[in-house]
């Protein structure tokens, strides 16, 4: 396509410099004697070249456009797929609305100035040297007075280029910030509103636009002063054609024919080194935007190779320690652990202690150090991370729902899935007594990231996800947080119905929630303070039976306080 679409480049080149040759002749033959027979023979040639020019440029514009819009799909899905394969502590530390910009914004001013670029650069690349060089068949003394009027143009366009390269960089940057504070601020609507800080995040965007604008001044500024330029070209080179071309008429070096063949050569050349102009004006843009591109290419995706054996699920730990990349402190410190296949694994302690940071290296969104962490006596680091991934199925505490209906978010539209599995994975997750209040029950689409769901019922439509996947480990991370105790209650009755040979490690702040577990951790500062079942911990008299004490009390006054007051509402009926 772009082939083509150059060689007929070349073939409308030369079909536009035929015809000021034509109107020449002409104008040099008619005062001479021409007959209208000849001036009409002339006018069907030009009309017919006229057509001819305009299919050609019609030709290749149409084929060079499109192939810069297959390169801007193709740049998409290769970003894409180079995306998706990148580790998650990338994401961690990357903002959404930058990934966001570089994929959609910068790639698009990458297409914009790759299509124009080819058709007006190969347009002025095989207009500007035959043109010349018919130029100079004619008179050479004309030629070179054009061709000093267009140098010292560009010579002048030598000083602005660097600069635009510099600001081009600087507005990519800050759209991007403003892309950036643009989503946050429509995603966190209801926190702006409820604390009333709408004049903060005002000042935010007000700040972030004030930079864009400031660079996209001395944007403008400078492109102007490039286009200024360019088009002031035109009358420095046809100023020095009618001095010279004048004076060589006047001596009779040349015909008045030839004096408007150069004319008509400058115009076609100088309209393309115009549009040229512009273009190489967005080049740095466009250049800015590609670095951006490729810094995204330039990340390491998340290794594919590895070990892939089948896996049932036998977990140990040795010795960890592990420190977040530019964090001080450790996460975990000196934990060890054995899970045998099917069996439930409790992780208990306060906000930060590292229960979270244990899943996320099981799963590989960070590598644990090499010796420390194994699965079927393999180390994590020998296997794919895909099998690791594979086996678990995780259930966060602040699931991320797809705006899609309730079904789809369980099943991922699968259609293998049969209606029995999945209302059965419903059920285990409590979620069938809330389809009833949802407008169209299970086909209700929940919106972006879940915003029509409660956070409890955004919980368990990821624990029915997890249920429903039927692998061989379960990974609940405060999976149930945002529910109430019967809720709660029920929800365990179904996994353990659900469980079938499953190794679940679930962490919590609910002690009621890992009661039944083979073993409980109890961590805190991101070392284990405690081990051992649950009965046993209670007889230590420690962390956990303290913690377990304060929440039965809670428990108690909580079930208290609701049977007053349904009595209450009994005594006022």
């Amino acid at each position: 396509m772009v082939v083509i679409g150059l060689l007929l480049l070349p073939i409308n080149c030369g079909i536009l410099l035929w015809m000021p040759r034509l109107l020449g002749d002409m104008l040099d033959t008619l005062p001479k004697g021409g007959t209208t027979e000849a001036l009409a023979n002339t006018c069907f040639l030009l009309l017919g070249l006229a057509v001819a020019e305009a299919l050609t440029r019609y030709s290749a514009r149409k084929l060079l456009v499109n192939a810069s819009r297959l390169v801007e799909q193709s740049l998409k899905d290769e970003m894409t797929v180079h995306l998706q394969r990148l580790p998650v502590a990338w994401f961690d530390k990357s903002r959404t609305g930058d990934i966001t910009s570089r994929m959609t914004q910068d790639v698009e001013l990458v297409r914009f100035v790759m299509g124009p670029m080819l058709l007006h650069g190969g347009t002025t690349l095989c207009l500007l040297p035959a043109g010349m060089v018919l130029m100079l068949q004619m008179d050479v003394w004309v030629a070179l007075a054009s061709l000093t009027a267009l140098l010292a143009v560009f010579v002048s366009m030598k000083f602005i280029l660097p600069r635009l390269h510099k600001w081009s960089k600087k507005s990519q940057e800050a759209i991007a910030g403003v892309s950036q504070q643009a989503q946050e601020d429509f995603a966190g609507v209801r926190v702006v509103q409820q604390f009333d800080i709408n004049a903060r995040e005002q000042a935010a965007m007000a700040t972030k636009n004030r930079r864009y604008l400031l660079a996209n001044l001395r944007l403008v500024r400078l492109r102007s002063l490039m286009n200024a330029l360019m088009h002031s070209s035109t009358g420095f080179v046809m100023l020095a054609v009618l001095l010279v071309g004048g004076h060589q008429v006047i001596t009779g070096r040349i015909t008045v024919g030839q004096l408007f063949q150069f004319t008509m050569y400058l115009g076609l050349m100088t309209f393309p080194l115009q549009i040229l102009g512009w273009t190489i004006a967005m080049i740095p843009r466009a250049y800015a935007a590609a670095i951006r591109i490729e810094e995204i290419f330039e990340v390491e995706p998340e290794p594919q190779d590895g070990a892939r054996p089948d896996l049932r699920g036998a977990i140990e730990v040795r010795n960890l320690t592990f420190t977040y990349p530019e964090a001080e402190q450790p996460a975990l410190e000196d934990v060890s652990l054995q899970l045998e296949p099917g069996q439930k694994l409790g992780l208990i302690g306060p906000v930060g202690c590292g229960k979270s940071t244990l899943l996320s290296l099981l799963l590989r969104y960070y590598d644990p150090p090499r010796g420390t962490m194994f699965v079927d006596g393999h180390d994590v680091l020998d296997l794919a991370p895909s099998s690791l991934r594979q086996l678990f199925a995780l259930a966060p505490q602040e699931p991320f729902l797809f705006s899609d209906t309730v079904t789809n978010n369980i099943t991922f539209d699968d259609d293998l899935i049969e209606f029995a599995q999945r209302d059965a994975a419903v059920a285990a997750a409590a979620l069938d007594q809330d389809l009833p209040q949802l407008i169209d029950g299970i086909d209700t689409i929940v919106g972006e990231r879940g915003v029509t769901l409660s956070g409890g019922q955004k919980q368990r439509v990821s624990l029915a996800r997890a249920v429903l996947s039927n692998r061989l480990g379960m990974l609940l991370d405060d999976t149930l947080s945002a529910v109430d105790p019967s809720t709660e209650r029920r929800i365990l009755d179904g996994l353990h119905d659900n469980r079938r040979g499953r190794t679940v490690i679930a962490t919590t702040h609910r002690l009621s929630v890992t009661a039944n577990a083979d073993m409980i951790l109890v961590l805190d500062h991101g070392k284990v303070k405690e081990r051992g079942t649950h009965n046993e911990l209670l007889q230590r008299g420690g962390l956990y039976a303290k913690a377990w004490r304060l929440q039965t009390e809670a428990r108690a006054l909580e079930t208290d306080r609701d049977e007053a007051t349904d009595e209450s509402d009994g005594g006022s009926r």
